[in-house]
């Protein structure tokens, strides 16, 4: 059939097939991530590092009650304002092509996400049609455990029923990549600021296609 390396990609949604908040915050807004210059923003340089226990949740908890101080949930009320628009203004374009040109490679594909449904609600959740393509949208926020925990990767092997060497995982966390690589996946990181390039890696990464 063909001498291709991996028969499933798995990615991550926000940050990858989605556009960060980062991307979407108003201008006045001083922190901002990998977007910024080299240490601007102390808490997403640790939240980034894989010996510091700040995760990416507490992250967006910290910052967002900066912005919505008084909200039960902060980080669903920044997620709220910043993510209540047309969906082709959210969802990268250059990823939708590389979706279809997966598919159309014969690749399966699915998503491995943290936060979805806890950042963003279910409504919404149901009207990104982009979530169609996947055969699995495997979220974690629910479960008790979030990548880079082994039992997240754990979980999405035995969902896809797949082995951990057939898959390439695309994230854009450090962490959670090299928890996929600890997992014996192969895995790519995705880096929001380099998308095209992101997406060279990528698809480089999976070896010929048949």
């Amino acid at each position: 059939m063909s001498d291709r390396t991996h028969e499933l990609v798995l990615f991550d949604f926000g940050g990858v097939v989605l556009r960060t908040p980062f991307e979407l915050l108003p201008e006045h807004v001083t922190w901002r991530g990998p977007f910024g210059p080299p240490g601007h923003d102390e808490l997403w340089d640790r939240s980034v590092d894989q010996g510091d226990e700040l995760h990416e949740r507490d992250y967006w908890h910290l910052r967002s009650s900066e912005l919505h101080p008084d909200a039960e949930d902060p980080t669903f009320a920044l997620m709220r304002d910043l993510y209540e628009v047309d969906e082709d203004r959210l969802i990268r374009p250059e990823m939708v092509q590389m979706l279809e040109r997966l598919e159309r490679d014969g690749y399966r594909i699915a998503v491995l996400t943290n936060d979805m449904r806890k950042f963003h609600g279910q409504d919404w959740v149901d009207r990104m049609t982009v979530l169609q393509r996947f055969e699995q949208v495997i979220d974690l926020s629910m479960i008790g455990f979030l990548k880079p925990a082994p039992q997240a990767y754990e979980h999405a092997l035995k969902v896809l029923d797949i082995d951990a060497a057939d898959v390439l995982f695309v994230d854009d966390q450090p962490p959670n990549v090299q928890g996929a690589l600890a997992a014996g996946m192969a895995a790519v990181h995705y880096d929001p600021t380099q998308v095209d390039a992101s997406i060279a890696r990528a698809e480089a990464a999976l070896g010929s296609r048949g």
